[in-house]
């Protein structure tokens, strides 16, 4: 089962792909919360935004770490942060089972902000390899436009990189 999962910051995507991420908002999509709910890119409008984008199963660990590290330094009060786990799904499985396989591993006050993605618009419009290894963080402001990128394994400078950007939407 070849599984991508989207929504994490160490390295700066290339000096041209990083011009042409600042320069347009958040390319549109539809996923699924795994609250069951319809989301869209438009719901990432509006107020500062951290998106965590896992590419692969092997990227969870990295988001699981992104998550808690932004949870416990990042005011969400400031910034809200969404998981998005886009999920390349075989033939046999439907969407309804990539979220019921989540909502296992998710705590549920988290359930509303992991969203399911089946198509892969957002991976290429943000320069994600779709079987990553690495987890990816953006910030995004409140037009929706990436304001950062970091990929892998949270650490201090890419954290503080995170912040800074987070800082610079107020």
């Amino acid at each position: 089962m070849k599984t991508s999962i989207t929504l994490a910051l160490a390295l700066l995507a290339p000096v041209g792909a990083w011009s042409q991420l600042s320069s347009s908002p958040i390319p549109d999509f539809t996923a699924t919360a795994l609250t069951g709910k319809k989301v869209s890119a438009a719901q990432l409008i509006g107020q500062p935004t951290i998106l965590i984008v896992t590419p692969s199963r092997d990227a969870a660990k990295d988001t699981r770490l992104w998550a808690q590290a932004l949870r416990k330094n990042v005011d969400q009060s400031a910034v809200r942060i969404r998981d998005v786990l886009a999920i390349d799904l075989p033939f046999f499985m439907s969407e309804e089972d990539a979220i019921g396989r989540a909502k296992k591993k998710i705590p549920a006050r988290y359930q509303d902000q992991t969203w399911i993605l089946s198509e892969s618009t957002l991976e290429s419009a943000l320069n994600i390899p779709r079987d990553s290894a690495k987890a990816f963080v953006f910030v995004l402001d409140a037009q929706g436009k990436v304001i950062a990128r970091v990929e892998g394994e949270p650490n201090d400078a890419q954290l503080s990189e995170v912040e800074k950007a987070v800082r610079s939407t107020k």
